[in-house]
């Protein structure tokens, strides 16, 4: 069975390594731009934050989507990347050229992401599967729902140390994974264009980075000025999310 799995990644390799470089732009990127940018609104407040969760959570055939265009791709994605991972063979010591240490990163990163997906989804969307309550019965009060999730079960401070290391890592994962995309399509020919196409990628990177710690401050450091949900919603939502 083990030679007849081999024999099947060797005869669909070409076609396996491009539909995993392919789905980590689209649509596992677009999604992360999305995500981030979505998350961002928490620095504006509760009532921004929850109307753009809003709008997303009231799209029709919601699961739908998400379990083709996020959860298949993205589990073909990681799965796929493991077995590349796996095969992959680290050389950044005996020949440390630039090159050779994002091959390395990208794979360290990848490792990263992996874990910090499943923890950040178990952590909120898929927190029922603990016997909590699913992430839309929060509505129309995500941003006190989210909040109070940084609350439970480990210290804030440790949430955030986790939080930041899963975006640095996913986020560079992305971006350095753009410009060897570009180099596997054919889209960068020559030293000039992937040096553009690099920076593009670092630029894009220091905006996803941006989004994510404004979130990360808005959930850690902000204080209701207005709309405040009702006196203890979001700690009973957290606390029927979250198992004790």
């Amino acid at each position: 069975m083990a030679a007849q799995t081999e024999s099947w990644f060797r005869r669909h390799h070409f076609l396996l390594r491009r539909l995993h470089s392919l789905t980590g732009i689209v649509p596992v990127g677009a999604f992360l731009i999305n995500h981030l940018l979505a998350n961002s609104t928490a620095f504006l407040g509760e009532k921004h934050f929850d109307h753009h969760i809003g709008i997303i959570h009231g799209l029709p055939w919601l699961l739908a989507i998400e379990i083709v265009f996020i959860f298949a791709p993205l589990a073909f994605h990681a799965a796929y990347g493991v077995i590349i991972a796996l095969e992959g063979k680290l050389n950044q010591n005996q020949y440390p050229y630039m090159d050779n240490w994002r091959y390395t990163l990208q794979r360290v990163t990848a490792w990263i992401t992996v874990v910090f997906v499943l923890v950040h989804l178990l952590h909120f969307r898929l927190a029922h599967w603990l016997g909590g309550t699913p992430y839309g019965d929060a509505e129309p009060y995500f941003f006190a729902f989210t909040k109070q999730g940084f609350l439970h079960v480990l210290p804030t401070w440790l949430w955030f140390v986790i939080y930041s290391i899963g975006l640095t890592a996913a986020v560079f994962h992305f971006c350095n994974g753009i410009v060897t995309f570009c180099i596997t399509w054919g889209i960068t020919v020559g030293d000039a264009s992937r040096k553009r196409v690099s920076v593009g990628a670092g630029a894009l990177g220091v905006v996803l980075l941006l989004w994510g710690a404004l979130s990360l401050v808005a959930f850690g450091t902000y204080q209701a000025r207005e709309g405040l949900p009702p006196p203890g919603h979001g700690e009973a939502v957290a606390q029927r999310a979250v198992p004790p």
